[in-house]
């Protein structure tokens, strides 16, 4: 049974899961930028984000985020974003 469960928690330790990757860039007064690199997400980044945020200097980014807050910028007046969950999807 001892071995068991060692073997289970060893298992457990050496499961490391894919990370999301998500496409990065920033850019201020243009469309939405043109990637430049890529990035590794967090845990807690589970989304790529497209985000621009429209005003008298317009910004646009694209990077990891958390869901929850790539889904409040579609709601935000001024702001576009699309939200996704598939690697290099933004």
């Amino acid at each position: 049974m001892r071995a068991a469960v060692f073997t289970v928690l060893l298992l457990l330790m050496l499961y490391q899961g894919e990370a999301l990757e998500c496409n990065y860039c920033y850019s201020k007064g243009s469309d939405l930028c043109t990637p430049t690199g890529t990035q590794i997400c967090s845990r807690s980044a589970d989304a790529c984000g497209a985000v621009i945020l429209q005003g008298p200097l317009q910004v646009s980014f694209r990077q990891c985020m958390n869901m929850a807050v790539c889904q409040g910028y579609i709601t935000t007046p001024g702001a576009f974003a699309q939200c996704c969950s598939t690697d290099l999807c933004n």
